[in-house]
């Protein structure tokens, strides 16, 4: 049984009865992200994230683990561009018990300003240690070039500058502004009845958050125009990305983008892993990934090479995608590509985790259950002719956007591609 639950305050619940299972996953995930930022601001959703674990009015943030430990549970949080998510996972037994301790940090965190001085040092840890990433920094450039002025181009993390001026008060205005019941889902998967999730998110949730909130958490869509981004460092790997508009995240060629990408960067057997690595020896990683937003969409692909081989590496990936869009895909990479992707949603539905979090984003961008049956028969219906579309509109490199990071090559990073 699947179902999407709406109360009176605009609180979706997001249900899956999985009774093959013995555990409960129980996700809040609310519309709130990094693209919700001002440059004034960023990193401000995250920092809310890691505040909310700092301690409530009963308990420190170490009884809150201990609690957690204590009946065998997990808990955690992430957030993305566009969502904030606190979720759970435990034995059935104990699903009551992770409702209430996910209601207690959500709706009786202190904020205490000795913590948050604390963690502030904690998420500028954070930073220095993704700085230290030159393959994920390449991409937070990529996305900074491509969308330009958008918040979504904008870090998760934030500047330094943002982290050490928060005060508690940004923090509950923030809150207040944005953890809105309407733009919120508590996902709730596993061997629990929906009278019992319901009476679950009636008792510990409804009610909570803020109503009627003064904005808008859907992105702007943005058209970019193609940049190029560069910092050179004294590294040894040349770390490459290459931007290219992708389609948004409920669009009609959702399932045939993926599928495209699959077979162009998702894998060992893709073909720019095979050519680019396996039979040139150009790169020692090379890949393809999506990003689906609500308006937006951004196709990033990555090189990590050697400084003497930027060009011919670049080159490789040109000549690949320039015979792309001349023959497009084969019938065999497109019966590859469609069981790969059943594959990957079959196996995902075995994790209650990952079902939780899937489920609440789908209802949160969608307001639509995830069906598993109607997905299968979306992948098993694509096109030669949706995958042209496809490649046609992503792989288009007058409108591709660049970042490069590394030591300076001989080339010139302006008319690499």
């Amino acid at each position: 049984m699947n179902e999407i639950y709406r109360f009176k305050s605009g609180l979706r619940l997001s249900y899956k009865y999985s009774p093959s299972v013995r555990s409960v996953g129980i996700a809040v995930m609310t519309g709130v992200g990094s693209g919700n930022e001002t440059s004034a601001n960023n990193g401000i959703s995250h920092f809310i994230e890691h505040m909310y674990f700092k301690g409530t009015k009963d308990k420190s943030a170490f009884d809150i683990v201990e609690y957690i430990d204590g009946i065998g549970a997990q808990i955690n949080a992430f957030t993305s561009k566009q969502t904030t998510c606190f979720y759970t996972l435990s034995i059935d037994t104990q699903a009551e018990n992770c409702a209430r301790i996910l209601s207690e940090i959500l709706f009786e965190s202190t904020f205490d300003e000795s913590e948050m001085e604390r963690e502030k040092g904690v998420v500028l840890e954070e930073i220095s240690m993704c700085e230290d990433d030159n393959s994920d920094i390449v991409l937070d450039l990529l996305a900074e070039g491509y969308f330009g002025k958008n918040p979504l181009g904008m870090t998760i993390l934030g500047e330094r500058k943002n982290v050490k001026k928060f005060t508690r008060q940004d923090l509950i205005d923030y809150i207040s502004n944005n953890y809105c019941a309407e733009s919120t889902v508590v996902s709730i998967v596993g061997n629990i009845a929906f009278d019992s999730a319901k009476e679950l998110v009636e008792k510990y949730f409804e009610g909570k958050f803020s109503s009627n909130c003064k904005r808008k958490w859907q992105d702007k869509r943005h058209d970019t125009t193609p940049s190029v981004k560069s910092k050179f460092k004294d590294i040894e790997q040349s770390n490459i990305a290459i931007g290219f508009p992708a389609f948004e995240y409920e669009s009609k060629y959702s399932m045939a983008e993926l599928l495209v990408n699959t077979i162009v960067g998702g894998g060992m057997s893709s073909r720019l892993f095979q050519e680019v690595r396996e039979k040139r020896g150009l790169a020692y990683n090379v890949y393809t990934y999506n990003s689906s937003y609500i308006n937006n969409g951004l196709l990033s692909l990555y090189i990590g090479t050697n400084v003497e081989s930027v060009k011919k590496a670049v080159d490789c990936t040109v000549d690949l995608i320039e015979e792309l869009r001349k023959n497009g895909l084969t019938k065999r990479e497109l019966e590859r590509g469609i069981e790969q992707l059943k594959g990957s949603y079959v196996l995902g539905q075995e994790s209650t985790g990952v079902m939780m979090r899937v489920n609440a984003k789908n209802a949160l961008f969608t307001d639509k259950i995830f069906d598993i049956d109607e997905k299968i028969k979306e992948i098993e219906s694509i096109t030669l002719e949706q995958t042209k579309d496809v490649i046609d509109y992503s792989y288009d490199l007058s409108k591709a956007s660049l970042a490069y990071i590394g030591k300076k090559p001989k080339c010139d990073i302006e008319k690499l591609i």
